[in-house]
């Protein structure tokens, strides 16, 4: 990657994001606290081949996250700042590709690869997923570099870039499945639809590319699936070969929504740029060139596939947001718009209206959202309420400028809202999501030899924070537990309290909060078994 990238304001502000994450959030159960304990069971085990979770095969997600994380542990020693820098570093490398990409499409366009970075990271979905350790960051760097080799293909480097395209393509797909297909193939097929019809292109080569791109592809992910589905076992195999592509497409067990959901969802993801004057305008004096019809194939096409599969996610779709950006800076740069200050009262208005309504929680807590929102709102410090209080006059207050000083000021005031976000988490968020004091007591208790059971559905909290050694017992049937108990009486017992149970804690060894509202709880064998009343209400 160019050294001119350290100084270039998206790696500012994406520096800035990355700090934040680091110093003011815990990592979050159930999601990333589960992506590191797989890397620490992979590591331990010394199993790089199959994803292990709590000692069983681990077949949601392929495994290119947890060998990166690996490859920094490997550097830097264990720990969790590493950890956790794998998703940033990819998110930078996507904004990299971005700004790459808008040069190839537009070669003559010096201000579109400065705005469309910044545009990416004023969108809080993508800031937010900056310095998230999930694999939504892999499949968005994976997608840009598939598009970046189809469009060097274009431009008449066809053989080279198809190894490009296809190690896009095989990374996407150990990444986060097959997804990276729809972002990036429906593209290369429809070409005619965005090639100028000057464009020498002989359209057998054309697909023939593409066939060797996917051929390579799928060699490449075969390279590891096969080993490891012959490694982890039948119904590991079933899994990764069909299972959670398949059901995921057809009857997704989780996130089921209709199929104009994400069209419904897209232009509050895309907030504050969906009610940026300036763009609306720009987008109405725009010429489709080649470029913006790429951008446009790209995104519909995409869009509509996604649209027909059962499961959604607004995440599901981040790496459509480069492309976006790509449209709207495209069009902002044709344009040429002046940024008025009256172009700033949309965004204005609403910084200033939800700070509002954050500051009256205290008052109006049951009625508007829950008792736990309202008591953070009440802990926040009054100068974090002020600073975000204070962006939307200041936006205001700013004189006109060009389009390119518009999205920076814009970019920087959501920069603003995401340090106060996160100032207020640190205050009275991390309480309610650090699961490290948990995962301490069980690593204290495993080093003495204790055997722990946890009671339902476990999802790796604590093997990485606690740098546990064995697996937790999982249990979810009421006889079992209970047989479990009155097996070990030196054990030990992981139970959630959930929110409005009234089972009483008194007697539990540690307890805390569990993502919100719940409770989790430690207890002894003996404990539980002399306390049959509180087990019953807390099983229920």
């Amino acid at each position: 990657m160019p050294i001119r990238i350290f100084l270039t304001d998206y790696f500012i502000i994406w520096l800035a994001l990355v700090l934040m994450g680091l110093f003011c959030r815990p990592l979050i159960p159930v999601d990333e606290t589960r992506v590191v304990s797989v890397a620490w069971d992979m590591w331990q085990r010394g199993d790089f081949l199959v994803p292990y979770l709590n000692g069983l095969p681990y077949s949601h997600k392929p495994p290119l996250l947890q060998w990166c994380i690996h490859l920094l542990w490997l550097l830097f020693g264990v720990s969790e700042w590493s950890a956790r820098l794998v998703a940033p570093l990819f998110a930078l490398g996507s904004m990299f590709f971005t700004a790459k990409l808008s040069r190839q499409l537009w070669p003559d366009d010096e201000s579109s690869p400065k705005m469309a970075p910044l545009l990416l990271l004023a969108l809080p979905v993508w800031s937010l997923w900056t310095m998230l350790t999930l694999y939504d960051m892999l499949a968005g760097f994976f997608t840009l570099l598939g598009l970046y080799g189809i469009v060097r293909a274009a431009r008449g480097e066809i053989h080279h870039s198809s190894m490009l395209v296809a190690l896009a393509l095989a990374a996407g797909v150990l990444s986060k499945g097959p997804a990276i297909l729809v972002m990036v193939l429906p593209t290369a097929l429809l070409a005619p639809c965005w090639l100028n019809p000057q464009a020498e292109v002989g359209w057998r080569c054309w697909y023939g590319f593409i066939l060797t791109a996917v051929l390579l592809a799928a060699l490449l992910v075969l390279a590891w699936a096969v080993p490891a589905g012959l490694a982890g076992g039948e119904e590991y195999r079933r899994m990764i070969f069909w299972g959670q592509t398949a059901g995921r497409i057809s009857n997704s067990f989780a996130h089921q929504r209709p199929f104009w959901w994400y069209f419904a969802m897209l232009p509050m993801a895309c907030l504050p740029w969906s009610a940026w004057p300036p763009l609306w305008r720009s987008a109405q004096v725009s010429v489709l060139d080649s470029g913006l019809r790429f951008c446009l194939v790209q995104s519909v096409s995409a869009l509509a596939i996604f649209s027909l599969i059962s499961g959604k996610q607004i995440h599901y779709l981040l790496p459509l947001f480069p492309v976006l950006a790509l449209l709207a800076s495209r069009t902002l740069t044709l344009a040429r718009p002046c940024v008025m200050r009256k172009d700033q009262i949309p965004f204005g208005i609403l910084v200033a209206l939800l700070m509002l309504l954050f500051l009256l929680l205290p008052l109006f807590g049951v009625i508007l959202t829950t008792e736990e929102a309202a008591e953070i709102a009440l802990k926040t410090p009054l100068p974090v309420k002020l600073m975000i209080l204070g962006i939307g006059p200041v936006l205001l207050a700013l004189p006109p400028a060009s389009g390119v000083t518009g999205v920076r000021v814009v970019t920087v005031a959501m920069l603003g809202l995401m340090l106060g976000a996160h100032l207020i988490f640190l205050q009275a968020g991390w309480p309610y999501y650090s699961m490290q004091a948990f995962a301490d007591r069980l690593s204290a208790l495993e080093k003495q030899g204790a055997p722990i059971a946890y009671w339902g559905k476990y999802n790796g909290d604590f093997n990485f924070l606690g740098r546990l050694q064995h697996p937790l017992v999982e249990i979810g049937e009421k006889e079992k537990l209970l047989e479990w108990i009155n097996a070990n009486d030196q054990g030990y017992v992981v139970l959630i309290r959930h929110s409005g149970l009234t089972a009483s804690e008194d007697g539990a060894v540690f307890a805390q909060f569990y993502r919100g509202g719940r409770r989790i709880t430690l207890w002894e064998s003996t404990e539980l078994k002399a306390r049959q009343q509180t087990l019953q209400r807390l099983l229920e």
